[in-house]
């Protein structure tokens, strides 16, 4: 059980690299570096060779090689693809052991990680639409959560808190759809390139309530045959998600300081509520930064990552809290 709870935690590590190497791709405009899925090109890695290069753009001449996209793309699916042997190793492990230790949890992490894999098939061959991109970016995240409780529940150091009073686990949950719902917008924002749209903070370009089209700028679905790489929506849609996305936080940042200033009152779950606190200011200033500094790479993906951390520390407040068994 020892190992198994060590591999559990390193596919944990692995699944947030995961997540923030797809958010890199993503930022950096490399999530169609490879046109075609499994492979790059028709290749096992990516053209690199001046020959390979002109056979792959005389494949596929809609989309000219870029070497540099191709890499990133290959190194993202090379990692997905060790994440999704774990994670098949981890359920066959529990299967085979299945009268010491629970199977479902991993078979459903499992099936997760696979429908993960179709939806990156599906991000490439359906040209980045922005609700593929969202549900990736979703999915990655579910796996994180679903890992992180694998994790905890194969380690017996880590157990349920004695209840206070303070804290009850409706207010965990509740946080924890509250910050999944931030993540969704968050994916909205970034797939229809509307990160920009509003220039200046707190305001949105000089104006505290802009023009904003909420009706086409949330149209989940558009169709087939079309190229999303960089958006398709006018300035008043991109807008609108911007200003939902802002909005939401808002929502969010109230209810997580509410929430931490109940952790503080225990001492057991105290240092979970300075995480919160940790996480929740830098990701503002990461957010404000990406605005006023015209949404530069690396805190751009930053501004991920801490998301993801934001997601773990709720997920580990939710098994703290959760009733003994």
């Amino acid at each position: 059980m020892k190992n198994y709870s060590k591999l559990a935690w390193f596919a944990t590590a692995l699944t947030l690299f995961v997540v923030v190497l797809g958010a890199y791709v993503r930022l950096s405009h490399a999530g169609l570096g490879c046109p075609d899925w499994p492979g790059c090109y028709g290749l096992a890695d990516w053209p690199t060779e001046t020959a390979e290069i002109e056979q792959a753009n005389q494949n596929f001449p809609e989309r000219a090689v870029e070497p540099e996209k191709a890499l990133k793309e290959m190194v993202h699916r090379y990692f997905a693809s060790t994440l999704g042997l774990i994670a098949l190793t981890l359920f066959i492990w529990a299967f085979i052991k299945r009268r010491d230790m629970p199977y479902t949890l991993p078979l459903i992490i499992g099936i997760v990680v696979a429908f993960q894999g179709a939806l990156g098939m599906w991000t490439v061959t359906l040209q980045l639409k922005p609700i593929i991109v969202m549900a990736h970016l979703m999915g990655g995240m579910l796996i994180l959560s679903l890992m992180s409780w694998l994790a905890m529940s194969s380690s017996n150091s880590i157990k349920p808190y004695r209840y206070g009073g303070h804290v009850k686990q409706w207010m965990v949950s509740l946080a924890l759809f509250l910050v999944a719902i931030q993540i969704m917008l968050g994916g909205w924002t970034s797939s229809n390139y509307a990160a920009l749209s509003c220039v200046g903070f707190p305001l949105c370009n000089g104006e505290l309530w802009p023009n904003m089209n909420f009706s086409e700028g949330f149209v989940m679905w558009r169709g087939l045959g079309v190229n999303y790489e960089f958006g398709v929506l006018d300035a008043p849609s991109r807008v609108a998600i911007q200003m939902t996305h802002r909005i939401g936080f808002v929502i969010l940042s109230l209810y997580l300081l509410w929430l931490s200033s109940r952790l503080m009152k225990n001492r057991e779950l105290m240092p979970l509520g300075i995480t919160v606190i940790v996480l929740l200011i830098t990701q503002v200033i990461l957010g404000i930064a990406n605005v006023t500094l015209n949404l530069p790479l690396p805190v751009a993906v930053a501004h991920n990552g801490v998301a993801a951390l934001l997601l773990l520390s709720l997920v580990a407040l939710l098994y703290k809290t959760r009733k003994k068994s």
